[in-house]
């Protein structure tokens, strides 16, 4: 911390301790269809629960050090104006963030009243929060398991990341919502995310396209991935003990190319599926459509891009196959790239 930092901060400790009141949670209130649930501000006594979770899970990612992220939540363009600051007797003293906004928990924090707020100028509603915790030395577009799982603990536990809201809330407290072996709170990737593929060693998994997007959730623009962020949203099975935290999560963002299909299904005897495969970039909806049916699920997303989702049952040989085909369109309407996978037994539509 600079020296002009600290000389600001002993200020605040030298003054009669006058920290703002405990942050408290406001009902839920609709106002031109934005949340209006305090989001802008998170109080150093959750911050330090972070840090405390973080030492308790650590084996989880042995080497990923602890930042806290702050996102734009309603407005991409808003990031440049998250101006994140201490919130202290002698007023506001600035936190610094990296180039992902984030920010690391200053040791020299634990002087202050653990009542302090850390608050963005944005206004309510427009900000959320997440632990940041990655094991060095990832490709870009990848995550680990174990790191996941311990964002997990340390956000949801805390109270750094918004946890579930009314009556979700209440039941919340008979399970552990880290635990499930099908589902996770929300995800952030780094960018508007298409597909997500569990691997270790010989293993893999595509994940259904029903954990994306907040697509099966019904709690709209009241969840932190509302707005901006649902592009970015993924949930994965972190409960799911056959997976250890060494497993790599893949990532396919919506900009990347178009991956190949699974193996194996171009020799399915099922002329959906051939439709299915014969999809081509350029395509409108309605042609989509006329080839393979109405679509099961249809969203669309603030930047303009709209994502189609059929399921099928096909039956061969060796019995029923569940199979699910996304298609992403552009703003313009066109079909940009669609991934036809197969859904495993226990996965969720």
């Amino acid at each position: 911390m600079a020296v002009w930092a600290l000389a600001v901060l002993a200020g605040a400790l030298a003054l009669p301790a006058s920290a703002p009141p405990p942050e408290t949670e406001l009902g839920r209130v609709q106002v031109q269809g934005e949340s209006a649930i305090a989001r802008e501000k998170k109080t150093l006594a959750q911050l330090f629960k972070a840090e405390t979770l973080f030492e308790k899970f650590h084996a989880l990612a042995p080497a990923a050090p602890l930042k806290i992220r702050v996102y734009a939540r309603t407005r991409a363009e808003q990031a440049a104006q998250l101006d994140l600051a201490l919130v202290t007797p002698a007023g506001r003293l600035p936190v610094p963030l990296d180039e992902e906004d984030r920010f690391v928990i200053d040791p020299a924090w634990h002087a202050l009243d653990p009542r302090t707020e850390v608050r963005s100028r944005l206004p309510d509603g427009r900000v959320t929060w997440r632990p940041d915790i990655r094991t060095p030395g990832l490709p870009p577009g990848e995550r680990r398991l174990g790191d996941l799982r311990l964002q997990c603990r340390v956000g949801f536990d805390s109270g750094v990341a918004r946890g579930l809201v009314g009556l979700a809330r209440l039941l919340s407290f008979a399970f552990d919502e880290c635990d499930d072996p099908e589902w996770s709170p929300s995800n952030f990737a780094d960018r508007p995310v298409f597909a997500v593929t569990l691997m270790h060693g010989e293993r893999w998994l595509s994940v259904s396209a029903g954990l994306l997007h907040g697509l099966r959730d019904g709690g709209g623009q009241d969840y932190d991935w509302g707005f901006a962020l649902r592009e970015r949203m993924f949930r994965v099975p972190l409960g799911d003990a056959s997976w250890p935290d060494d497993t790599r999560v893949l990532l396919e963002a919506m900009d990347d190319p178009p991956a190949p299909p699974e193996p194996g299904l171009r020799e399915l005897h099922d002329d959906w599926v051939h439709a299915a495969l014969a999809l081509a970039p350029g395509l409108t909806v309605a042609d989509v459509e006329a080839r393979v049916g109405r679509a099961d699920d249809d969203t669309r997303f603030d930047s303009g891009r709209r994502l189609l989702r059929h399921l099928h049952v096909t039956t061969q040989r060796a019995g029923p196959q569940r199979l699910e085909l996304v298609s992403l369109f552009g703003a313009d309407g066109r079909l940009q790239k669609s991934t036809l996978r197969r859904l495993g037994r226990d996965q969720r539509y």
